[in-house]
């Protein structure tokens, strides 16, 4: 998610000394502009209807949608580090304060980014950021669940559950891979599988967590071959196809993932009304053949998800991926009733370029209310359950690193979607 360029949104958002004039926020940093690979969707051209979906009663109520924004490492990081003890409890208490006047009723709080925690944890090693922090006995988990709840919002733990980063000290487990310079752990290996339910276990005993999302970490996309085993994987996959003649490499890496969700849902649910969800890539294929997660299949079990948040990170007239068509795609796929549909909308591409879209690059450059639109045209959709936005620094485009234009772009597509949550 979310994935590629943090670092580089991260440096930009820092070198802008400026807040925003109208909108307090409490984090001054952070944000992807992803990269998303084009898909092979068919064209679809906007239509009459997707046009003037701006002025579409919503079906939704303010009391039962989720209106989410999720909260980076980057972010925490920057909102954080080298704070003393009372000044990190006062800047969550403010952001969390700013989500709730902005309307929102979710925070997807990032936990574990790179095999690390924002709480205390028996398990995984003190984020850089708040190792002082927690030294000094304050928890930053601990402290956002009360700030959240304070302020009348739910809070997710939110858990990357496979990268380790490129720091090697952060491995619980001598069980990893490396690809493209960054560690990741071994789906298939069960000490990697125990550590992973055991950190969801921790923290849904130890905090009052609303919830727990699993991003779209999953096996790195292109860090494995697609048709045979990597050589770490040779003698594990090997004695399951004793077992399973028939059963390819792929059916073998979605078996793994899939023991890890099961078991992740089990530990989610020893704490009476936590959920537990996932917020996979808007394309489930690419899920399913290079992630390796079944993500499709989940929606169907009894046992695997309460929620799925699907990515959806495109404008209307995105040329293979418009916004209308992922999401008809996703409310078709089949699905339980207890499982909830959300979807995650792309408010860090506001008054930026498109570079996939195809003839719809500039949308975002030209069009101030994509956002809107798009959280209208939910709501006329009863299946659709809520919405979540990429993310939390992006409500002030000044302190997200934009400027000219796009910072004016951006700050009317907030302006319209504020109004709409409000």
């Amino acid at each position: 998610m979310k994935r590629c360029c943090l670092a580089l949104a991260l440096v930009l958002a820092l070198l802008c000394g400026c807040r925003a004039d109208t909108r307090p926020v409490s984090v001054v940093s952070t944000g992807t502009a992803a990269s998303v690979a084009a898909s092979k969707q068919p064209t679809a051209s906007l239509s009459a209807t997707t046009r003037a979906v701006t002025t579409a009663a919503p079906s939704a109520t303010r009391t039962t949608e989720m209106r989410g924004v999720w909260l980076s490492y980057y972010e925490i990081d920057a909102l954080l580090n080298g704070k003393t003890a009372a000044a990190a409890g006062a800047a969550l208490d403010e952001l969390m304060q700013t989500c709730a006047s902005y309307g929102l009723n979710t925070v997807f709080f990032h936990v574990r980014g790179n095999s690390d925690a924002y709480y205390a944890s028996q398990q995984y090693s003190a984020a850089t950021s708040v190792k002082s922090l927690l030294a000094a006995g304050f928890d930053p988990l601990q402290r956002a669940v009360q700030a959240a709840h304070k302020n009348g919002l739910k809070l997710h733990a939110w858990v990357n559950p496979y990268r380790v980063g490129k720091d090697k000290t952060r491995a619980r487990v001598d069980k990893t891979f490396t690809y493209q310079d960054t560690l990741y752990y071994m789906p298939h290996e069960a000490a990697v599988q125990q550590l992973v339910v055991a950190g969801v276990r921790e923290i849904v005993q130890n905090y009052a967590v609303d919830g727990v999302q699993f991003d779209d970490y999953f096996y790195p996309e292109g860090g494995v071959p697609t048709d045979q085993p990597a050589a770490f994987e040779k003698t594990a996959f090997s004695a399951w196809q004793k077992k399973n003649s028939s059963g390819t490499i792929g059916d073998w890496r979605r078996s793994c993932v899939d023991a890890l969700i099961r078991d992740v849902y089990k530990a989610v649910h020893t704490r009476a009304g936590c959920v537990f969800g996932v917020s996979p890539d808007a394309d489930a294929d690419k899920d399913h053949d290079r992630l390796y997660a079944d993500v499709t299949e989940w929606m169907n079990r009894a046992d695997r998800l309460d929620y799925v948040c699907p990515q959806v990170y495109y404008g209307f007239e995105h040329e293979t991926r418009p916004f209308h068509k992922m999401v008809q795609q996703w409310r078709g796929y089949k699905r339980r009733s207890s499982v909830q549909l959300y979807v995650g909308l792309a408010l860090y591409k506001a008054g930026q370029a498109d570079a996939y879209a195809g003839f719809g690059a500039d949308e975002w450059q030209t069009h101030d209310s994509i956002m809107a639109r798009s959280v209208n045209w939910l709501r006329t959709r009863k299946d659709c359950g809520g919405f979540a936005f990429f993310s939390y620094a992006y409500f002030n485009p000044a302190s997200a690193g934009l400027t000219g234009k796009a910072r004016q772009i951006a700050a009317r597509e907030v302006e319209q979607v504020l109004a709409l949550m409000r």
